[in-house]
């Protein structure tokens, strides 16, 4: 038969007060959050710079997709690339109308507004582009210059500052990348190999990081001038 213990038992045998440490002291809380706040500020930039870049990797690949195609479907719908006169340099409205009647057809965007010298537009994913056409000296597709944002805001500063140059040349390669008005990454000049591309990106001739993007399967590789 088991023995009853009473209260006064009990408190004999165990000193609640003098042999048991329950929780943790003030001091002991403040250097775990410590360390615990200076892993986070080494690791949280590095995990933020690995998902912007996928993401970045990711919408540029959609948006060369989505634009291609539709370069595709208005060339079908003309059979010829005749209307391409009708875009005017430097023209917002001008870029507006020809998008509208164009593009616009085909490519599902939140919004599409007037810039400084032509438009920006902005797509589902929370991306967007800039458009325009930066002189009338030779046909307009080789004059007219698409700029792809992964982040919509950037798109929009750019088309408030970015001077009316070619479009190789107003984009960085981390915020803004370059098109051909098909949709393609530009290539002219490119040598085929992955050095010249590495080489172009990362000097000062950045429309090319966006062909580097591409050589590299849509991934932003380790090398990369991030």
């Amino acid at each position: 038969m088991k023995k009853a213990f009473t209260l006064a038992e009990v408190a004999t045998h165990i000193d609640i007060s003098n042999n048991c440490r329950c929780g943790f002291t003030l001091a002991e809380v403040l250097i775990t959050l410590g360390v615990i706040g200076v892993v986070a500020a080494m690791t949280l930039p590095v995990l933020m710079a690995n998902h912007r870049r996928k993401v970045t990797a990711v919408r540029i690949k959609q948006f060369s997709s989505i634009w291609q195609q539709a370069y595709l479907d208005v060339y079908n719908e003309n059979g010829t690339e005749n209307y391409w006169g009708s875009l005017v340099a430097l023209d917002p409205e001008s870029t507006l109308n020809f998008y509208n009647e164009n593009f616009g057809k085909f490519i599902k965007t939140t919004e599409v507004k007037k810039s400084k010298y032509g438009i920006v537009g902005a797509l589902p994913s929370g991306s967007g582009f800039y458009f325009y056409r930066w002189d009338n000296t030779a046909d307009t597709s080789a004059r007219t210059y698409l700029t792809f944002c992964p982040y919509y805001k950037d798109c929009v500063e750019l088309g408030e500052t970015a001077a009316p140059i070619q479009g190789e040349h107003i984009v960085d390669g981390k915020k803004t990348f370059a098109f051909y008005l098909t949709g393609k990454a530009p290539s002219y000049g490119w040598d085929g190999t992955r050095e010249y591309l590495l080489e172009k990106c990362s000097g000062t001739v950045k429309g090319f990081c966006t062909k580097l993007i591409e050589f590299d399967g849509w991934e932003i590789s380790k090398d990369y001038p991030w």
